[in-house]
């Protein structure tokens, strides 16, 4: 029940265009997972065999504080009807996740791991609570003035050979 409200205000955080407060209901973790798991349905993967075969996965860095919340979306139908799967990241087997989210901990490796990866390897990069600004990294997410608020990068999701939905553009903070 506390997972499908998450969602459920995370879904409604991103149709209103407005963030959420970190003070509401919902822990701040708990609403970027759900973040997270609607970002999925706002991203368009190629249909190329290599994406499109693979399972969706969720590879989380084992640094991040997101990986508690996230683990709750082990499972619940991403697109097509397919589930998710949430593993640990692995930057050896980077090839196999759908979605890498890292945190500043990891950063450096997985930039490195990133920039070895051929054009349009059709992974989504989000990075929780960066500090600098990255041309692999395709969405942010980050804590302004009390709320959740994200960017997205277009141009890091073309080289990946993602396309991002406008409606989800146009949710995004100005600036990234």
């Amino acid at each position: 029940m506390r997972l499908r409200n998450t969602l459920l205000i995370g879904l409604w955080a991103l149709s209103c265009g407005t963030g959420a407060r970190a003070d509401a209901l919902v822990e701040e973790l708990d609403l970027k997972a759900a973040y997270v798991f609607n970002f999925i349905q706002f991203i368009e993967w190629p249909e190329n065999e290599a994406v499109a075969s693979r399972d969706w996965s969720i590879c989380v860095s084992p640094f991040s504080p997101l990986k508690r919340p996230l683990s709750a979306l082990e499972g619940k139908p991403a697109r097509k009807g397919q589930p998710i799967q949430v593993r640990l990241l692995d930057l050896g087997a980077l090839h196999k996740c759908r979605v890498a989210v890292f945190h500043n901990a990891d950063v450096e490796p997985m930039l490195r791991a990133l920039q070895s990866m051929p054009a349009g390897h059709g992974i989504l990069t989000i990075a929780d609570e960066m500090t600098f600004a990255s041309p692999e990294i395709m969405i942010t997410l980050s804590q302004q003035d009390g709320r959740i608020v994200f960017g997205v990068s277009a141009s890091a999701a073309s080289k990946a050979g993602l396309t991002v939905s406008s409606r989800l553009l146009r949710l995004a903070k100005a600036g990234k």
